[in-house]
């Protein structure tokens, strides 16, 4: 497929990022502003805040770009998904506005719990710091705790992330992802895959969100710090 694969849905991404982050953190900060923060409940509740409301740019972005990722490698592919713009096309009219929130229940079920976990994490790791007498707020700091809370985080919900994946998928081949929903999605690809296919591109998955969140989080918090 050539260099250009890796790049698949790249312009969508850049597009769009901006705005599904700005939806995120307005969820965050809207449920610190009501429910509060400094607990593991509080802060798990920050995270499914932010998920929620970023999901509804987040998730029709990833079902974009993961048809781009697959176009070209099944055998009975249903339209062309060459690019994002192709892609949208052959979506809206093969599965119509519903297809591109096929996945926002499945999304939720990874990503609820990876922010829960990671920003009730984050909190417990800085309230362990300060209670040895580490002074938060540097960048850079903040950067190695965020790094090892995304990476925690992120391997506990692989599993679910793979389920997530090959339900978002399946309107490009019916027939060869052939299941009723995330249940039967998990059995099936057990039976046929074993268990390890569960934690399938963990490192991968890793590899992506230590970064993502280390530069994000420290960035968002000095910049509100400087406003």
């Amino acid at each position: 497929e050539g260099i250009g694969s890796f790049y698949k849905g790249a312009a969508l991404n850049a597009a769009s990022t901006p705005f599904a982050r700005g939806l995120y953190m307005a969820g965050l900060e809207l449920s610190k502003a009501i429910v509060g923060e400094g607990t593991a409940a509080r802060d798990f509740a920050a995270g499914t805040a932010a998920q929620l409301v970023g999901s509804l740019a987040y998730v029709p972005r990833d079902v974009i770009i993961e048809r781009c990722a697959i176009d070209g490698q099944l055998q009975n592919q249903v339209g062309s998904c060459a690019s994002s713009i192709q892609a949208f096309r052959t979506m809206l009219a093969h599965e119509g506005f519903r297809g591109f929130y096929r996945a926002y229940v499945p999304h939720q079920f990874v990503w609820i719990p990876y922010n829960g976990i990671f920003f009730s994490l984050l909190g417990r790791l800085q309230d362990t710091q300060a209670s040895f007498g580490l002074a938060q707020g540097s960048f850079g700091l903040g950067m190695l705790n965020t790094a090892a809370c995304a990476a925690v985080a992120g391997w506990i919900t692989t599993p679910i992330d793979v389920i997530k994946t090959r339900v978002q998928v399946q309107g490009a081949n019916p027939q060869l992802f052939e299941f009723t929903g995330p249940v039967d999605c998990s059995l099936q690809l057990i039976r046929r895959e074993g268990p390890t296919a569960l934690f399938s591109g963990a490192v991968a998955r890793m590899a992506y969100l230590v970064p993502n969140m280390a530069v994000f989080i420290p960035l968002y918090e000095l910049l509100k710090s400087l406003t």
